[in-house]
């Protein structure tokens, strides 16, 4: 279960990731050009990319576990 939920928390952190490369590739807000006048570009890129990621990782574990098929242990 561990396992699934990493796979699923991973899926999503991806995900983010690759939003973040399409703000940056498709200059979604000037974001591409305010990174480059910026005195320290790792850090603008990373206040974005981290938080973005870990959301991302987290709704998705946390719709994998909804999602999840149940089963009764007792039957009524």
């Amino acid at each position: 279960m561990l396992g699934f939920l990493a796979l699923n928390a991973a899926f999503g952190i991806f995900i983010g990731l690759v939003l973040t490369a399409a703000l940056l590739y498709f200059n979604i807000g000037d974001f591409w050009t305010r990174v480059q006048h910026s005195s320290m570009p790792a850090i603008a890129v990373l206040l974005v990319a981290a938080p973005l990621s870990l959301l991302l990782g987290g709704a998705s574990m946390s719709t994998a576990i909804m999602l999840m098929p149940y089963e009764k242990k007792f039957e009524d």
